[in-house]
């Protein structure tokens, strides 16, 4: 049976990490501030994929593939920007970006990763 460790359990509903072996799973991770416009809540957003790796015992240099949710597509390039500050350039990873309805109305972006450790 493999080693499986889950981290950041939810009422019940889910866990924020999971881990298995080399493998590093997140659930959708979003800001807290809801007032903030798309790089406010893509900046919260990004500090807590790292808080989220890191309780795995990986960081963003081993992100394999990121999932980024938008409720406007159009927001896709202000997102960028503040991606680009924070994605390790020398490991980039797969990614896709897709607009979407999200969970709640004032969500402006939601990311999911797929790392190593």
């Amino acid at each position: 049976m493999p080693d499986i460790a889950r981290y950041e359990q939810e009422g019940g509903i889910l866990s924020n990490v999971v881990a298995s072996g080399n493998i590093v799973i997140t659930a959708g991770a979003v800001g807290d501030d809801l007032s903030l416009d798309v790089k406010g809540q893509t900046r919260e957003t990004l500090a807590y994929v790292d808080k989220m790796l890191a309780l795995a015992g990986t960081d963003k240099s081993k992100i394999l593939f990121v999932t980024i949710w938008l409720p406007d597509i159009r927001m896709r390039d202000t997102m960028n920007e503040v991606w680009l500050e924070w994605v390790d350039p020398a490991n980039l990873p797969a990614r896709a970006c897709v607009e979407a309805r999200l969970a709640n109305i004032d969500y402006k972006v939601e990311m999911q990763i797929i790392a190593a450790r």
